[in-house]
């Protein structure tokens, strides 16, 4: 059962990912595009595509987004619980540093990345629950 909570959540990262992607590159190409997520300076998904934060050596962090969904969805369906709570970690602590970034640097509020978040907080919180549940029967602590 546990799977299907990462193939879903995962699935759904990676058609955002996606999403943010595509409109990344649309909006390299056509400077003046207004997407959706434009609604003003404080909520801007394009401000945040323009800004240094954007990429990590020269890589989108929309491509890099896309690539880890697609692992985990890999993973996912191959039942390989432990890479994906190690995952599931990673990228909750990863999407607490860009949030700071978001919040405090850029000064605007992106709503694909805000969700691409709370995906990462939803496998966070699936992964440590099912930590949980094997310690307790398991009675590790006791």
């Amino acid at each position: 059962m546990i799977m299907t909570e990462y193939i879903l959540l995962s699935g759904l990262g990676f058609v955002i990912s996606l999403y943010t992607y595509l409109l990344e590159l649309k909006v390299k190409r056509m400077p003046h595009y207004k997407p959706f997520c434009d609604i003003s300076d404080k909520i801007s998904c394009t401000k945040v595509m323009k800004s240094n934060y954007a990429s990590i050596f020269y890589i989108s962090n929309a491509l890099l987004a896309l690539i880890f969904y697609a692992v985990m969805l890999v993973l996912a369906s191959q039942g390989m619980i432990i890479p994906l709570i190690i995952g599931s970690f990673g990228a909750f602590f990863v999407s607490l540093f860009y949030a700071y970034l978001l919040y405090f640097k850029i000064k605007s509020f992106c709503i694909l990345c805000i969700s691409l978040y709370g995906i990462n907080l939803i496998l966070f919180l699936v992964s440590f629950f099912y930590l949980l549940l094997i310690v307790s029967q398991r009675g590790v602590f006791s």
